[in-house]
């Protein structure tokens, strides 16, 4: 990589900026006091660590996940099914565990005058309440988020809509990200640097994939790239 080339750093959201799990936790804890407010605290933590095992790192359908729980849990006097999907899509966001240092990095990124941009895949509600909450959404030139535009991460094309956005070339735009299909391989197949954010759900999986510029395992670790 040669840094006169490179004018724009693309991130992905969870697992790159966040830590899903972390909030996801908390998301988990908030549903767990509003629909189960009187169980022990024994059963509390097993529902807990069955929200989170059920999810699938978050790429389970809402559609497949609450009626696995409901059948785990055998909550029969569950709410309706919609009320439990919006509560995912507008309630989740709401909790934010951004790592360590990520928003120093976002704030020298922009110090040294490159375009900052965000790409993430998910509902439109719920990663735009996320990028919201988290109070960085006006730290970004270019927010592309999937739900918005009917485009998913690997596709290239969610890439080089958000490269036409930020007008650059796409060998002038670089990609951070964790997963190592959506982000890695999608990044790469449209011909943009690719840092990969070791971390998350899919720590140690699918390292060493040609083309990948470093792979990290702290976002502060970026800085030594730009």
């Amino acid at each position: 990589m040669k840094k006169e080339n490179l004018k724009a750093i693309f991130f992905d959201f969870d697992d790159t900026l966040q830590s899903r799990k972390g909030a996801y936790r908390l998301y988990c804890e908030s549903f767990l006091t509003k629909y189960f407010p009187d169980i022990d605290e024994e059963e509390r933590l097993r529902k807990l660590d069955e929200m989170e095992e059920y999810v699938d790192g978050g790429y389970k359908d809402r559609e497949v996940y609450f009626p696995e729980i409901i059948d785990l849990w055998k909550w029969d006097n569950h709410p309706p099914m919609q009320e439990l999907y919006d509560s995912f899509n507008y309630d989740f966001g709401k909790y934010i565990v951004l790592l360590d240092g990520a928003i120093d990095v976002l704030n020298k990124i922009k110090e040294k005058g490159y375009i900052l941009g965000c790409i993430t895949n998910g509902v439109s509600s719920l990663q735009n309440i996320k990028l919201d909450t988290a109070g960085i959404r006006d730290m970004f030139d270019v927010v592309v988020v999937s739900g918005d535009i009917g485009i998913y991460k690997p596709d290239r094309r969610i890439f080089d809509e958000a490269i036409r956005r930020a007008g650059v070339k796409n060998e002038e735009a670089m990609f951070v990200g964790d997963h190592p299909v959506n982000d890695i391989e999608g990044a790469l197949s449209a011909d943009m640097q690719v840092i990969r954010m070791n971390y998350g759900d899919f720590k140690g999986k699918g390292l060493g994939k040609a083309g990948v510029t470093a792979e990290i395992e702290s976002i502060t670790e970026l800085l030594k790239y730009i």
